[in-house]
């Protein structure tokens, strides 16, 4: 999601500033993620960096109202930046749920078949589908099982997890095992829209994201 909400935004203005000079005394050209992890006293440490745009750059061009995929071809073919840093602003909230074809109840594990049915939300200025399978596609065990990314934004962050829930209860699909019930138990999650956000998250809620099942 962005803007972090781990984060205020000085803390943001600095993590840039270290990402920036890291880029420039690297000579680096193009586009790129650092990643970074906090701990609970709020240091920050470098953990890796993507030479490439990540799965995520949907939730930067939401806030920001940028095509960071055109940006990318057009630093790739010698141009300049269209905007300067100063020119750049955050605007609301976005988040983005990537829907998978694979089994919460069996450790996340992948699963392939056919896709019976698939339908998503209708997509709008709001929220944006980015899917490359389609109806009556098969998954199958050679590549990652993504099916479709949800990006959805709002004008704070509970505004966004809102529409997110929203898009989530109206995605369908039949044919695999996906993870969309447990991303909609996630959005709706006490911890998650607090914030309490950390690499314990699942562990933590099982109870409440691993609900025992109902017989029909």
């Amino acid at each position: 999601e962005s803007p972090s909400p781990a984060l205020s935004a000085s803390d943001r203005e600095t993590v840039g500033a270290q990402v920036v000079e890291a880029c420039r005394k690297a000579v680096y050209y193009g586009a790129g993620t650092v990643e970074m992890l906090r701990d609970e006293a709020g240091k920050l440490y470098f953990m890796e960096m993507n030479t490439r745009l990540q799965v995520e750059h949907p939730v930067t061009e939401m806030v920001t109202g940028l095509d960071l995929v055109e940006w990318q071809l057009r630093v790739a073919a010698g141009e300049a930046l269209p905007l300067g840093q100063q020119a750049l602003a955050i605007r609301g909230h976005a988040i983005e749920a990537r829907i998978y074809a694979e089994d919460p109840e069996r450790n996340f594990l992948p699963s392939t078949g056919r896709l019976f049915h698939l339908a998503f939300p209708p997509a709008g200025e709001a929220l944006r589908v980015d899917t490359g399978v389609e109806e009556g596609g098969l998954v199958t065990p050679h590549y990652d099982p993504m099916l479709a990314k949800l990006i959805a934004w709002g004008e704070n962050r509970d505004a966004a997890l809102d529409r997110m829930a929203r898009a989530l209860a109206a995605t369908r699909i039949a044919g695999v095992a996906s993870n969309v019930a447990f991303l909609g138990r996630v959005v709706d999650s006490r911890a998650f829209r607090a914030a309490e956000l950390d690499t314990g998250l699942i562990e933590r809620n099982r109870a409440e994201l691993f609900p025992a099942s109902v017989p029909a």
